[in-house]
């Protein structure tokens, strides 16, 4: 049984691109780990620039819910993304792949606090969990200043979990 749940939405197979298939669980089941590693590093880098690169509202302007949905499903899409990569590396036969499965489940100790005050959690396996109330309650440019790119602040979480995809993506041909 899984230990997280997937939305799946346009927003997720953009995530995937040309592996779109694997933002499905009946295709991911199928899939060889190599396909999987592969999918899952190459998506979780393009959500992670999507989110960096979202056009955050700045703190005086009002959300509109139109925005506040949009924004949703992107963060949705990235948390999405991150559990498919969390379980593809944690139940990798590659050694080096499954560490940085382990590495990605103690950025919820690390960065477990500084994402709740967002609205995104870890559960107790590490995976990630959207609060569907987030968006609503939390403004726009609050999100911006942890995951902008242009911001002055920005996360050490998502530098961190950048450098996971791409190693994860370069021991796919050594390793599996």
């Amino acid at each position: 049984m899984a230990n997280y749940t997937i939305t799946s939405s346009a927003y997720l197979r953009n995530n995937y691109s040309a592996y779109r298939q694997m933002s499905i669980k009946a295709s991911r089941d199928e899939a060889t780990q190599k396909e999987l590693s592969t999918a899952d590093s190459l998506a979780l880098k393009k959500a992670i620039r999507s989110l960096s690169d979202y056009k955050y509202n700045d703190e005086d302007a009002e959300d509109s819910d139109e925005e506040n949905i949009k924004f949703y499903k992107t963060l949705k899409a990235f948390a999405d993304t991150y559990n498919y990569t969390l379980d593809s590396s944690s139940s990798s036969a590659s050694k080096s792949i499954k560490d940085l499965g382990k590495k990605m489940k103690s950025f919820a100790s690390k960065y477990g606090d500084e994402l709740s005050e967002l609205g995104v959690k870890f559960n107790s396996k590490g995976y990630m969990e959207v609060s569907a109330s987030a968006v609503d309650n939390i403004k726009q440019s609050t999100f911006g200043e942890t995951f902008s790119s242009s911001s002055a602040y920005k996360t050490n979480f998502l530098n961190e979990l950048n450098d996971v995809a791409k190693k994860v993506y370069r021991r796919i041909d050594t390793y599996l």
